[in-house]
């Protein structure tokens, strides 16, 4: 679908778009409700699989700086709330921010009364301020497309996030190209739990000390909160050996 002409893939945006909504709101209702079932099998599994990574692509990005080198290409900006935090129960944060064709299609709906999303068009300055303000509580980031080539929306993930819990849009959700890795154990903190909190996909463990012992790298999103967070450097961030590259749409193993 990628490589067909600008105004079909518009087109069939604007087709599919509003019933996509309906399907994430859907399935991150899974979060509230079961947020430890089993993904699906066979057939089934293998549609969520290629609808997650060709319909609602997503990448964890791993710095502020690489959210804002984003943002610097967007033209439009509309706020939106998070849809998995909204169906999960958490009420509507406003902190996504749909980017260019995504922004002004959902304004339109707006205005077309389709949408109870009360967001609104704002400058990057604003949007700036909403990442970093988010980063700051302690939030990842990330990026998401549809059919365009280009990113649609900038999210501020945290524990309600469907890429976490839901199976059907975690596969859909590509790690970041960086992984942490501890570099002094030794100055880790018994009493400080700074890394555990941040870490919402748990792929740090502590031992009965209290100490870091190891990062899972499967679990490990990549998004580099502990190497940000962490008050007495013992953590850093790699790149990743084995990782997925959504612009050729093919694993890449670097050599090192």
């Amino acid at each position: 679908m990628k490589i067909l002409p600008g105004r079909f893939r518009e087109l069939w945006y604007n087709f599919y778009a509003p019933k996509l909504q309906s399907f994430v709101d859907g399935t991150t209702g899974d979060i509230g409700a079961n947020p430890d079932r089993e993904p699906y099998k066979g057939l089934q599994k293998m549609f969520y699989n290629y609808f997650a990574k060709n319909f609602l692509g997503g990448q964890v990005v791993s710095s502020l700086d690489e959210m804002m080198q984003v943002l610097d290409q967007a033209e439009d900006i509309f706020v939106s709330y998070c849809s998995c935090k909204k169906t999960a129960g958490g009420g509507e944060d406003y902190r996504c921010l749909f980017l260019n064709h995504n922004a002004r299609f959902t304004r339109k709906r707006q205005l077309q009364g389709k949408t109870n999303n009360e967001g609104r068009f704002i400058d990057k300055d604003e949007a700036k301020e909403v990442i970093q303000e988010k980063r700051r509580l302690g939030h990842y980031g990330t990026v998401l497309w549809g059919l365009r080539p280009k990113v649609d929306c900038i999210c501020n993930c945290d524990q309600y996030c469907a890429g976490l819990y839901t199976p059907e849009i975690r596969w859909g959700l590509l790690p970041s190209f960086t992984i942490s890795v501890i570099v002094d154990s030794d100055k880790c903190d018994s009493d400080c739990t700074v890394c555990l909190d941040l870490c919402y996909p748990k792929a740090i463990t502590k031992n009965e000390d209290g100490l870091v012992t190891s990062i899972d790298n499967y679990l490990c999103i990549g998004c580099n909160l502990c190497v940000e967070n962490c008050p007495n450097g013992v953590y850093d961030s790699q790149p990743r050996k084995i990782y997925y590259d959504a612009s050729i749409g093919k694993k890449r193993v670097l050599e090192y």
